[in-house]
């Protein structure tokens, strides 16, 4: 009982990850002469909640952007928020943060996605996307994020304890900021939803894909903008092929 609450108290603060993954790969990111290996230039980093073993679809979700030479992603622990944050600041002002910011995160590494971002906009630097999965205490999404999206599925029964759930989210400038909260319990996604919880909402399938498609959106939409000019309308470039090992995260069965 005692080692048991010891680990949580220890997770519950952001002081240990279990995933078996670096807890800290913040240094490995998109540099000056290394974004024509990626179809499109920019950032994502992926954060894990709860002691990492709850949120391998982050891993799994950067490994195969990775592996799709889509753009330069890494997934970090949720210790690792302060760290990610001073280093982003550090590249915005080296003049190496090119392309869309985009933060993704599970869990507690959702609301601390947050956090970083607000921390962000403080310093002027914008976050293109802010993909959030079962956030669980989400604070309110800061101004500098541009385009905020949310996947989540309630649980009634268990939504008043915060480690098990998935809240939607509020905007502090709902002009300003785009957020849409999608609900996996209410709404027609296209794949069954009746088996995801907490702990599978981040590896699951269907969810991947739609990740996988907001993130395509808002790469292909800064790639458009910086084309047809800030004041122009933008004419979406067609989405590019896409090789095997994307494919097979979003080829899979849905459900």
């Amino acid at each position: 009982m005692c080692v048991c609450l010891a680990v949580f108290c220890l997770a519950s603060t952001g002081c240990i990850d279990l995933s078996g993954q670096p807890n800290d790969p913040v240094m490995r990111t998109v540099r000056i002469g290394v974004e024509r290996h990626y179809e499109y230039e920019g950032h994502l980093y992926a954060m894990r909640g709860f002691l990492g073993i709850f949120s391998t679809g982050m891993d799994t979700l950067t490994q195969n952007l990775n592996a799709a030479h889509i753009v330069d992603s890494a997934a970090v622990a949720d210790e690792a928020r302060y760290s990610l944050r001073s280093f982003l600041e550090f590249e915005y002002r080296a003049g190496r943060l090119q392309g869309p910011l985009i933060l993704v995160g599970h869990s507690w590494g959702a609301d601390d996605q947050i956090r970083i971002a607000r921390a962000l906009g403080r310093r002027g630097i914008k976050v293109a996307l802010l993909l959030l999965c079962d956030p669980v205490t989400p604070p309110l999404i800061p101004p500098n994020v541009e385009r905020c999206i949310v996947i989540y599925k309630s649980h009634p029964l268990t939504d008043w304890f915060p480690m098990w759930r998935g809240v939607s989210a509020e905007a502090q400038n709902p002009a300003v900021t785009r957020l849409t909260n999608i609900n996996l319990a209410t709404a027609n996604v296209g794949f069954d939803t009746s088996g995801i919880n907490h702990v599978s909402i981040s590896a699951n399938p269907g969810v991947q894909n739609m990740m996988v498609n907001d993130i395509m959106h808002a790469l292909q939409r800064a790639h458009a903008f910086n084309i047809a000019g800030p004041y122009s309308k933008p004419t979406m470039p067609p989405l590019q092929s896409v090789n095997t090992a994307l494919t097979s995260v979003t080829s899979k069965p849905k459900g």
